[in-house]
């Protein structure tokens, strides 16, 4: 039997005080897309190994509630555990993040990674990591084939991806009705690169490294693209 497909779900979601607004929709949007990583688990057992990352950040602290945690059995965020204050550090949530995985995928060959950014404001507060720096982080992670995706509300967002070099974006409204429905087009999203991955396994068993890395490239844009019918 092939070894199976190590999968990275990360996602680093803000948890400034300007989220207060949408705290509850996206405290029901996040465990949404956790329940579809779940459900991922079971749906791939044959060909994948699903991971997940969370981390929530604000100025006063970046923590992980859970890294490279089986998904099966990751909490689902509650009122008590996503609690919306302080600044927005961005990009020290971002390039902490994407350092500290890489150099933990530094010897691993058959892998695929999602990272998706969830906020509401601009960078206001980081101390180690600037734009220059987090933005050539972004593209040579990219051209490992990980996959980037930014889900933004309440600030100018396309200013903002085209600055970090990420090209899937959903920008929404900050209301709960909006919030709930970008969440699960992330959701659906997640899954269409999920089936693609499975479908590449299948067809593919024995790819090498590169080809791995190649195909894991020609998934990295359209992430957000919505087949006819899902939304």
């Amino acid at each position: 039997m092939e070894q199976k497909t190590k999968v990275y779900n990360v996602i680093i979601m803000d948890r400034s005080g300007s989220m207060w607004d949408i705290q509850k929709p996206a405290i029901m949007g996040f465990n949404e897309v956790l329940g579809g990583v779940k459900a991922a688990v079971k749906k791939f057992a044959n060909t994948q190994e699903q991971y997940i990352t969370l981390v929530l950040f604000d100025s006063t602290s970046i923590d992980e509630v859970y890294w490279n945690a089986d998904p099966s059995t990751a909490a689902i965020l509650t009122e008590e555990t996503y609690v919306p204050g302080a600044c927005t550090p961005l990009y020290d949530a971002m390039g902490r993040t994407l350092t500290k995985l890489q150099k933990e995928l530094k010897d691993t060959e058959n892998y695929s990674v999602v990272v998706t950014v969830i906020t509401d404001g601009y960078e206001n507060d980081s101390q180690e990591y600037d734009l220059p720096a987090l933005r050539g982080l972004i593209e040579n992670l990219k051209k490992q084939g990980w996959s980037f995706a930014y889900m933004g509300t309440d600030h100018d967002v396309e200013s903002v991806t085209v600055s970090l070099s990420i090209t899937n974006v959903v920008k929404f409204e900050k209301t709960a009705e909006a919030t709930v429905r970008s969440f699960k087009k992330e959701r659906r999203a997640r899954e269409r690169y999920l089936q693609e991955v499975e479908d590449f396994n299948l067809a593919t068993p024995c790819a090498t490294t590169e080809e791995r890395r190649a195909f894991n490239s020609s998934l990295a844009d359209g992430y957000y693209e919505e087949k006819k019918g899902e939304e």
